[in-house]
């Protein structure tokens, strides 16, 4: 398939330019010309400011003509009213793709209206791109370009969970929380005014990469609806996409009105159509990380019923009441089912443990927990489609995660652990979302995490049979 080259160039660039670069780190020229630095971009960067003759050590352009050799990408950070004339000069240089760093355009009133029309009109003539303006840029660890969280050092490695978002905060805030929950991030843009390329563009790029399994996003605005749901369709029957769709209150249209100057829509229909395009629907941030972690688990649930175990009474009762709420069962499992369990756990846990689901542990020893734990999970498996495991040892522990993965990929059924001390066991629940075992810190975002995969199998399964 062919790739779209100027989003190729965007994503995937062989040379950069920044131009406004800065010898100064707190400008944001200064920060994105030293983040190719540091992160060790895979490419020819350049610095372009007419004011200088070198920037951090390397040599300064006055202007990007007068850079040696192709240029694909440029991050302009210069002010807005001098955007026309320094896209006139991209346009000529024929750059694949601009990232406008900028405000003042739209989002200001009228006279940036003007002024944003001026600079798509200078980038025609070239075929210059534009993203933004009015936004962060683009994140894509493992090609070491880096300009949404220049200032902070991440894993530089490829990674399957791709996003969009409207807002820099959503971008930046997706990037630091995904990368400290455990997931491998790849492709991340930052969309801003969407002046010329859109979500849609995005969202047909990153479902035709072949590295992104995953694509989540943050929505203000959404240029010619009907396109964008065209393109949804093909997209989620290949990967699930996962948006938070800002403007659900009158207060927050508002605020997105005066942000990027976007109309939000009628919510209760972007609410149908989301569902009709297999698009998962995120109500809040924390469900665009969580599902993100979820959907690292290599299947899906094949129904309803959740199997909960753990060793805390309170964590099972407020895992029931989360499950159901989530349009989830909480069955209580048969009697010959219970009697399997009682032999399991004869010697390991106290004999009056509950055993109708959630199953409560109590006292249970540590000698060979992985291996009892399994046990449990491998009968409980014949009356439910994933699980809810309550724990306060197993994220500490390498060879519980080596038995949990293990256990997964023999039931194929998910598996959420849910920590005893979310707030204090975070590199825990970075090594299971890393290993496909997602550990969500709540009984109430798991079972949402659930629903979410839940909701993804059963539109598959419909368009199957369709």
């Amino acid at each position: 398939m062919k790739r779209d080259a100027h989003l190729e160039a965007l994503f995937n660039p062989s040379s950069v330019a920044i131009i406004g670069a800065s010898r100064d780190e707190r400008k944001s020229g200064g920060r994105f010309f030293q983040s190719l630095m540091r992160n060790g971009f895979k490419g020819s960067y350049y610095a372009v400011n007419p004011q200088e003759t070198e920037v951090m050590g390397q040599k300064a352009y006055a202007s990007v003509l007068d850079i040696p050799g192709e240029v694909d990408l440029v991050v302009i950070t210069i002010p807005a009213a001098a955007m026309p004339r320094v896209m006139a000069d991209c346009a000529k240089k024929q750059v694949k793709a601009a990232v406008i760093f900028s405000a003042g355009f739209r989002e200001a009133g009228a006279e940036g209206r003007d002024l944003e029309k001026k600079v798509l009109e200078a980038a025609r003539p070239g075929g210059v791109r534009i993203i933004g303006p009015n936004c962060m840029g683009v994140y894509n660890p493992g090609h070491g370009l880096n300009t949404i969280v220049s200032h902070i050092d991440l894993p530089r490695e490829s990674g399957h969970v791709s996003f969009i978002g409207q807002s820099g905060w959503a971008s930046e805030n997706f990037i630091i929380a995904g990368s400290d929950r455990g997931l491998r991030l790849g492709k991340v843009v930052s969309a801003g005014n969407q002046a010329d390329l859109c979500v849609t563009d995005y969202l047909r790029f990153l479902g035709d990469d072949p590295e992104t399994e995953f694509i989540g996003a943050y929505l203000e605005g959404i240029p010619n609806g009907q396109e964008f749901l065209r393109q949804a369709r093909k997209v989620t029957l290949r990967k699930p996409v996962v948006i938070w769709k800002a403007g659900r209150t009158k207060a927050g249209a508002r605020a997105v009105a005066s942000h990027t100057a976007s109309m939000a829509g009628a919510d209760g229909l972007w609410d149908a159509a989301f569902k009709q395009a297999g698009i998962i629907r995120a109500s809040q941030f924390d469900d665009l990380v969580d599902f993100a972690a979820a959907f690292g688990c290599p299947y899906l649930p094949a129904g309803n019923r959740i199997g909960l175990i753990g060793e805390a009474g309170g964590g099972g009762a407020a895992g029931s009441d989360a499950c159901e709420s989530a349009g989830l069962e909480v069955n209580q499992f048969p009697e010959p089912l219970q009697e399997q369990l009682r032999d399991c756990l004869e010697g390991s846990a106290a004999p009056f443990s509950s055993l109708r689901n959630p199953v409560d542990l109590v006292s249970p020893r540590r000698i060979e927990y992985p291996e009892f734990i399994s046990r449990c999970l491998k009968i409980m498996a014949a009356a439910v489609d994933a699980f809810i495991f309550f724990t306060y040892f197993a994220l500490d522990d390498a060879a519980f995660l080596e038995a949990m993965a293990d256990l997964r990929d023999r039931i194929r059924k998910p598996v959420f652990v849910v920590p005893g001390y979310a707030t204090r066991q975070g590199e825990g629940m970075f090594q299971y979302t890393r290993k496909g075992v997602p550990a969500l810190p709540t009984p109430e975002r798991a079972a949402r995490a659930i629903a979410a995969l839940r909701q993804y199998a059963k539109y598959l399964e419909e368009h199957k049979k369709a």
